[in-house]
């Protein structure tokens, strides 16, 4: 999501970046690049790409629609993000690994590795990112040292997660339907939405609110989803 209202939402199988006005749903296609099924921006009018199943990160101006190759030739990156410094930090499922690429340069360093099944990634600007697996994890891993801990399972096949700033994370469950919040110093799990389908992605506005994609094409708002009660 921007600053100005739109999500930018990755659509698999027709390999298209959509934008969608949050206000009035409208959607316009910005670029199509294959098989594209994450998205993160930096802030400074990029958004970046991940292509699963060739196994490219990509860079696309979003004023211009030009885009460019960041970084290729690697095993399944499932979740990309941009650390504070406009670096990329991306998780590669099949290897079990999250890599450190330099956007501009294309130099890739190993950060971590151990997490089986990874796939949603998410960063909280304080050197720490937070993984989820389709085994049903979420697990912490120190971007310095490569430390990875598990903080909660049974969250069935877990997908997009995003934080909220106060120490929760909220967690897509793919085959149950749900939005699960997780308290990320306990681990307790509550339902923070219910059927939403299949939700593969999960994004948050900072005013409470919650939007949720999933594979069938729809786009979810749940408002006061950061409200817990």
């Amino acid at each position: 999501m921007d600053d100005v209202g739109n999500a930018y939402v990755t659509s698999f199988y027709s390999g298209l970046l959509n934008k969608v006005d949050l206000g009035s749903g409208r959607i316009s296609e910005t670029v199509n690049l294959g098989q594209v099924n994450s998205v993160a921006l930096d802030g400074r009018g990029s958004a970046f790409l991940s292509d699963l199943y060739r196994g490219m990160l990509y860079r696309v101006d979003l004023s211009t629609g030009l885009t460019a190759a960041v970084a290729g030739y690697m095993e399944y990156p499932a979740d990309v993000a941009v650390d504070p410094t406009g670096r990329l930090i991306y998780v590669l499922s099949a290897l079990g690994r999250i890599y450190r690429v330099e956007a501009r340069s294309g130099i890739r360093t190993e950060i971590a590795s151990g997490l089986k099944d990874g796939w949603g990634l998410a960063l909280n600007g304080r050197g720490t990112a937070y993984v989820t697996s389709s085994d049903g994890k979420l697990l912490r891993v120190k971007l310095g040292t490569g430390d990875v801990t598990e903080v909660a399972a049974g969250l069935g096949e877990a997908y997009g997660v995003a934080l909220d700033g106060q120490g929760n994370a909220y967690i897509t469950s793919f085959t149950e339907g749900l939005l699960i919040r997780v308290d990320l110093a306990t681990g307790r799990l509550t339902h923070a939405a219910t059927g939403l389908g299949n939700p593969i992605a999960v994004a948050l506005d900072g005013r409470g609110s919650g939007y949720v994609a999933n594979t069938h094409g729809v786009l979810w708002k749940v408002k006061d989803v950061t409200v817990e009660g």
